[in-house]
Formats: structure tokens, sequence, C-alpha cells
């Protein structure tokens, strides 16, 4: 099994949207990635990242964040089947070309789904104006071992959103863990950082004990936004 780390592009943002309460009015730019898992069952893709037509579909949210794409995702998987697209959370820089992969089976828990479906006024502009439902949905509820064989373990780590997961991979003997919007710096875990985004402040802090028992363990730890 391989995994290519990919990044999509930045975000360009108020750093109170990454550290609540720390920074507040200080402009940064963080990282949004995607993950390539070529696994013998299947390529697998975490998160689809920012569409190449953000100005269109990203409306006001604009006024907020200023996103840029460094690789266009779907122009550079051209030629690589994808099986299946585990989607950490529904967040428009997360699923943004979803509707890229109609082949692939789409692996979400089924609190997000229903959530990006229908999102609380607070959460409106996080999610894409419109879910695409013909896509081949797989809705979770709960962790799951994709293959049964440990390689691809996904786990459930709500707090950003009520159904955020994550995911553990098991390459070469070693264990990874891809946190998603679980966390989004190391600064957010070292010091209990809430972020500026977020539905339920205390499962953040589950996620986070959730994590650093996963690096106690030995696991190397991918952050949401940190280069």
């Amino acid at each position: 099994m391989e995994l290519k780390i990919i990044k999509n592009g930045y975000l360009q943002c108020d750093k109170g949207f990454i550290t609540l309460g720390k920074d507040m009015g200080t402009k940064i730019k963080i990282p949004v990635f995607c993950f390539l898992v070529k696994h013998p069952k299947g390529n697998i893709l975490i998160d689809s990242g920012i569409c190449k037509n953000y100005k269109k579909e990203w409306g006001k949210r604009l006024g907020y964040f200023k996103p840029s794409v460094e690789k266009d995702i779907v122009k550079y998987l051209k030629g690589t089947p994808i099986s299946y697209v585990i989607n950490t959370h529904l967040h428009i820089d997360h699923c943004g070309n979803n509707h890229e992969f109609k082949n692939a089976v789409f692996i979400v828990q089924k609190d997000e789904y229903n959530a990006a479906l229908s999102p609380a006024p607070y959460q409106k502009l996080s999610y894409p104006d419109k879910i695409d439902k013909e896509l081949n949905y797989r809705l979770i509820e709960g962790n799951l071992d994709l293959f049964d064989d440990g390689s691809i373990k996904i786990i459930k780590t709500a707090g950003h959103t009520q159904g955020h997961q994550s995911i553990i991979l098991r390459i070469n003997n070693k264990s990874l863990m891809i946190t998603g919007d679980a966390c989004y710096t190391r600064e957010n875990l070292s010091h209990n950082i809430l972020h500026g985004i977020l539905w339920n402040p205390d499962k953040i802090m589950e996620a986070y004990k959730l994590i650093r028992g996963e690096e106690e363990k030995g696991a190397a730890i991918i952050f949401g936004h940190e280069e």
C-alpha cells in the first residue's frame, strides 16, 4: 500500500478561524490537502479538495476565505481510477470535487451527510450550497475497517462537525493518522485550542485525546491544515 500526499491549494484567512481566541486579526495562509492511497483492492482518495471553479461556487464565503488551487485534483488524477472517496467531512474545501468522481463509492458518516443536507444556520457557509445526492454514498455510523485488514481504519472524530471522521493507515508496519479537521494544527493539539469553526467543543477535546493516544502508540500525525 502506498500513500501520496497532494497539496491541493491554500486558504488565506484570519488566524482566529484556526486558533479560536488566539492571534485573531492576523492573516495567515493554510494548506489544503488531499490524499491518494493505493491499495491492492482499489485506489482511495481522502478528501477531494477545493474545486477549480471556487470563484463561482464559494460565493459570499470569499469574504472570509481566499482560496487558491495549486493542483487541480481532477486533472492531477486523470487516468487514475478511484474506487473510493473518503470524505473526512463535507465542508466545501474538503469535498469540492466529489462530483468529478462519479464511479467511486463515497464513504461518509450518516450524521455528516444529514448535516450537510440541512446545515444549522451557523454551519451553513461551511457546507456547499448543494450536495450531490446522486453519488454512490456508503453512509456509516461510527468506526470502520474498510477492508477488514487493518490497513485503512476510519475513526469517527466528531466535534468540528457532527460526523467528522479521521483515517488511520497502516503502511509498512507503521501507523499514520490523517486527522482531517478533527485537529487543524499541532498548536491546537498542544495547547487545547479550539477551532474557530466548530460544532461541539467537548467533542473536539475528545478527538484531541484520541489523537494524542494514537501518537503515544507511535502513529505519525498529519494535521488538517498544517504544512
